[in-house]
């Protein structure tokens, strides 16, 4: 899960990378065609799934929705230690992140010089106080100067509302499931960020719900037998494909008047879905997954999201756009991702477990009392 995370994190990277210093590339995320063959090739194929934008986010959504789900099913869960824990764990990194943007924007010219590109003519010049106050609630619709952070406004609401997702998968999970993608297609057909983001946490509960049911489907995987391999090459490759459908079919479905955004959006489920299943029940895909350096990528993930798209906004004014602004671009935001987990992000997910562990322990007082009481009746 670590390093589906990392990766998606990386991906998202190189979108915003490759679409600010490739003017081809930032076309093609709209569906319009290249004149070169490669860019054509990387924009229209399964190879997109190396610079995902919006697709690498709906995997962080399935995942916490997993990942919560599973969470809250284990015996130490505790609401009350839930809660003050996981609005630590979400807004610290956030807050930390705003302050290293705002540095950034202070110290660092983000002047658009005459004759500026169109991509760099279009970046944020400056994050003003009610830029800051916006991003800092995370509700309410967040700024461009960070950039990243108008997922977590859903991953917030999505944390708070997890007592009622919960009560669905486990009780109404077939009604609920169409409810949702059909909740989820009508938000897209009309532009509603809600309701078009907000269903696809429910799809990574209803994968940790029935968890147990899944891992025995794809037991095959597993068996040792001669197809097991064959066979997760094939469901890989779907898997990825369903991922980048939007670009594989978007032409297609556009000119036959199909709006390829909605058309496409279950199957990119169904894709993240089952990448998911297969990167632990596949032996090769759950070694790969499990290598140092994607587990690294893991690890700072949450920080690579969160700092990289300001460091990619300042490298720009002071380098132009090109091939090496955006190797820069990605080292460098590797490298303070890193700083930045170390400095921040970690620190504040040990406040958070220690905040947890503190009310579970508050709680297991009045359970003892409670018991000696009993006893003593």
């Amino acid at each position: 899960m670590d390093a589906l995370r990392g990766l998606a994190a990386v991906s998202v990277l190189l979108y915003h990378v490759f679409a600010l210093n490739w003017s081809t590339l930032q076309d093609g995320v709209y569906l319009k065609p290249a004149a070169n063959p490669l860019a054509n090739l990387l924009i229209f194929s399964p190879l997109h799934v190396v610079w995902l934008g919006a697709e690498a986010v709906f995997l962080f959504f399935v995942l916490s929705g997993f990942v919560l789900v599973k969470a809250a099913t284990r015996p130490e869960f505790s609401w009350p230690a839930y809660y003050p824990s996981r609005i630590v764990r979400l807004y610290g990194p956030v807050l930390g992140a705003i302050v290293l943007a705002w540095l950034g924007y202070v110290l660092l010219p983000h002047t658009v010089q005459p004759g500026a590109s169109p991509q760099i003519a279009g970046l944020p010049t400056t994050y003003s106080l009610t830029d800051i106050l916006h991003d800092a609630t995370l509700l309410g619709g967040t700024s461009n100067a960070i950039g990243t952070l108008w997922s977590l406004q859903w991953e917030v609401v999505f944390s708070l509302a997890l007592p009622a997702y919960l009560l669905l998968v486990r009780r109404y999970p077939i009604p609920a499931s169409i409810i949702a993608l059909a909740v989820c297609l009508l938000g897209w057909a009309n532009g509603d960020l809600a309701t078009s983001y907000l269903p696809m946490f429910f799809f990574g509960a209803l994968l940790a719900q029935y968890w147990d049911r899944v891992t025995r489907a794809f037991r095959f995987l597993t068996s040792g037998r001669w197809y097991a391999h064959p066979a997760g090459v094939v469901l890989t490759v779907l898997a990825v494909t369903a991922m980048t459908s939007y670009f594989v079919l978007g032409r297609s479905l556009e000119h036959h008047g199909i709006p390829a955004r909605v058309a496409t959006i279950p199957i990119v489920l169904v894709g993240i879905v089952l990448l998911v299943v297969l990167g632990t029940q596949w032996r090769p895909l759950s070694r790969l997954l499990t290598t140092r350096v994607l587990l690294f990528l893991g690890t700072i993930s949450f920080s690579l999201y969160l700092v990289h798209r300001p460091i990619m906004i300042a490298v720009a004014f002071l380098m132009g756009t090109g091939l090496v602004p955006a190797v820069v671009t990605a080292v460098v935001a590797i490298a303070v991702a890193t700083g930045f987990y170390f400095a921040a992000e970690r620190p504040i997910h040990r406040l958070s477990q220690r905040i947890a562990r503190s009310v579970r322990a508050g709680e297991a007082v009045p359970a003892r009392e409670r018991a000696l009481v009993d006893a003593k009746e």
